[in-house]
């Protein structure tokens, strides 16, 4: 009887490790793939916004000098509530919506 025991103990440990093999190599495919999908976004995105550098380098420095203001206003402010630092917030949002929808207008 104790061998019956430790036996479908044993098989039962086996289909748990079965089981867990499963899981991992499923998970590890989703992630795979995941991190290909991205990784393709990312790349195209990133196409997508040096071409349109190279076509328009003065809208893109002005758009690279407002980030730059504005995050300077967001930085620069410390940690009080000042009257730059809440004008800076929503003025670096705004730059940074701008660049986005001409980027995805390109």
């Amino acid at each position: 009887m104790e061998t019956d025991t430790t036996y479908n103990t044993e098989q039962h440990q086996g289909d748990v490790m079965g089981k867990a093999g499963h899981v991992y190599d499923e998970t590890k495919d989703t992630m795979s793939q995941a991190y290909d999908r991205t990784t393709q976004a990312l790349s195209g995105t990133y196409d997508q916004a040096m071409t349109y550098a190279r076509e328009n380098p003065g809208k893109t420095t002005l758009i690279a000098m407002g980030i730059g203001v504005g995050l300077g206003l967001l930085l620069g402010a410390g940690g009080r509530r000042s009257r730059i630092r809440r004008f800076g917030e929503p003025i670096v949002n705004a730059i940074s919506d701008i660049a986005l929808e001409i980027i995805r207008a390109y």
